[in-house]
């Protein structure tokens, strides 16, 4: 028999029954983890700031609890680090497999082209008869400084 919950907007929403044994089974995996310790509802309670009705709740499988009521009982348990694990992207096998499925077979790097194959895929896209000026031919911006030649300010190395 599946539960159902009502929202605050009055609206009624069926709990699956997956869910409902999974809330059902922590919240028994939790009272005996609480009584392993030696740890009444009332203690539990304090440690983590809530009332013994929560507590009573939390046992019982109410789908109602907060989440963050239950982490704080596992903190105060010592079993946080495995309720973190639950979700942990290398746990997740379906992701995983959904991930390797998605990877590409191939990756098409970018080569740097030669100046020979450069001007080769120019000649082809612009046409046979169009010349291509070889890197020697290229013409240095008069704006761009040259190392190689003496300007003003080598008048003041010295200084």
């Amino acid at each position: 028999m599946t539960a159902n919950l009502t929202k605050r907007s009055g609206a009624q929403v069926a709990m699956p029954r997956p869910v409902e044994r999974a809330l059902r089974t922590l919240g028994q995996d939790l009272s005996a983890a609480r009584r392993t310790r030696h740890m009444t509802q009332e203690d539990l309670a304090e440690r983590i700031g809530t009332s013994v009705n929560t507590i009573g709740r939390m046992e019982d499988g109410h789908p109602g609890t907060a989440l963050h009521t239950f982490l704080r009982a596992l903190h105060i348990l010592g079993r946080l680090d495995g309720m973190l694990k639950v979700l942990a992207p290398d746990q997740d096998a379906l992701g995983l497999e959904l991930a390797r499925e998605q990877l590409p077979k191939r990756i098409h790097g970018r080569r740097k082209p030669s100046v020979a194959v450069s001007t080769a895929a120019y000649r082809k896209r612009a046409g046979e008869g169009v010349p291509v000026p070889e890197a020697s031919e290229t013409k240095r911006d008069d704006r761009t400084p040259n190392r190689d030649r003496p300007t003003d300010s080598d008048d003041f190395e010295g200084f």
